[in-house]
């Protein structure tokens, strides 16, 4: 074979004459245009294309091979009743180039190691470099020293999931694409596009739009999983029951979003109101809160707005931190003693928790504001544009 001469492992756009003819393509870009051309002009099917890790190398062997022998040499003939136009015409003649040809599967074979192999060099490269240096997409603090550093970042301080470092390759690539998209106003997940930069980032915590969609292709180049098995594709590797490379392998009937954006096998925790009781489901979170604590959260925020919902979650948090009753703001070292004795288990007079300062939370990442129900009585986006972009850190 001829390994040391494949080229656009890369996979960057690039001019490509045609295996039969001088015509000219942009490889990958065009793929579509060039394949009909084959169709149409030569009357060639390329089987399988998209097993192919490099069309342009693909093609590049066979202009040789062509140059050669004639297509009946390695194709099948095919016999079809119609002209490439679609006009009618009896045993019009074909050619299919395919694995069924012993050099053909062994080509492909040999062009998928080669991407695999140059991929893994990429991603070694990425991981062994220390300059390097990014300011975070989402808030000012620059990361330096490694791209794994950073990733943690986009997860730890704004539950922004892309993947583990270990998975990913062409890593400053794929945030310059995540970084156009917000700039652009764009969702990362939908695609939506929104009238500004606040509405956006609301939309993508509400959705729980903060992490890349499987299922959009224009990502494969960036997950390693894909260059390992040329037979599957991201989202059938994704959609697999257990998969230790993808975030996101989990059983079929497992929500795909969902599942998709855990960065590891650990859920994360909600944590009660008052004490340190934790747990995954934020319906058992209510019931201990009300068994425990004799408090109805569900009662009390029934008639609020998303953000008064938010500032009595964020107005207990520090009442509860500075051990201050949340109802008559009496300090003692037992605060939730003093609670339950004097039945102060409900919030004070709303002008006193109803104010700015409590739009912030208390400890970054708060997984119990990430439950909120979203739904309010009245116009949320009056209430978005008062809130600060230091909120929920994104």
């Amino acid at each position: 074979m001829y390994k040391s001469q494949f080229v656009g492992l890369d996979g960057k756009p690039c001019d490509t004459r045609c295996m039969l003819c001088d015509c000219t393509f942009v490889l990958p870009t065009n793929e579509t245009d060039f394949l009909t051309h084959l169709f149409k002009t030569h009357r060639l099917v390329i089987a399988d294309v998209w097993k192919i890790a490099s069309l342009r190398s693909y093609v590049h062997y066979w202009s040789l091979k062509f140059k050669e022998a004639p297509l009946t040499t390695y194709c099948s003939t095919l016999l079809m009743d119609c002209k490439p136009d679609g006009e009618a015409s009896k045993n019009e003649h074909y050619f299919l180039l395919s694995d069924c040809l012993l050099e053909d599967k062994t080509l492909r074979g040999e062009i998928h190691q080669a991407k695999l192999e140059w991929t893994l060099a990429q991603q070694d490269a990425e991981r062994a470099d220390t300059s390097f240096k990014r300011g975070c997409i989402f808030c000012r603090t620059e990361i330096c020293g490694s791209r794994a550093a950073y990733i943690k970042h986009l997860y730890q301080k704004h539950n922004f999931y892309i993947g583990k470092p270990e998975n990913l390759v062409f890593v400053d690539e794929l945030l310059d694409k995540i970084q156009n998209n917000i700039e652009s106003l764009v969702c990362i997940y939908c695609e939506g596009t929104f009238k500004d930069r606040t509405v956006l980032k609301e939309h993508m915590r509400k959705k729980f739009h903060k992490c890349i969609n499987p299922q959009n292709k224009a990502y494969d180049k960036f997950y390693i999983i894909n260059y390992l098995e040329p037979e599957r594709t991201w989202q059938q590797q994704t959609n697999s029951k257990t998969n230790p490379n993808v975030e996101g392998g989990s059983s079929d009937n497992e929500d795909e979003e969902s599942s998709w954006s855990d960065w590891n096998d650990d859920s994360i925790k909600i944590i009660c109101l008052f004490c340190n009781y934790s747990n995954n489901e934020f319906t058992c979170i209510l019931r201990h809160m009300k068994e425990a604590h004799s408090f109805h959260f569900e009662e009390t925020v029934k008639d609020l707005t998303f953000y008064q919902k938010v500032k009595v979650v964020n107005y207990i948090k520090r009442q509860i931190q500075l051990q201050r009753c949340i109802f008559c703001e009496t300090e003692s070292d037992n605060i939730l003693e003093h609670m339950k004795d004097q039945q102060h288990c409900k919030i004070a007079a709303q002008k006193v928790w109803d104010q700015p300062e409590y739009y912030f939370p208390m400890s970054e990442n708060d997984s119990f504001l990430y439950n909120l129900d979203a739904t309010s009585n009245s116009d949320e986006e009056s209430d978005i544009e008062n809130l600060t972009e230091a909120m929920f850190n994104l």
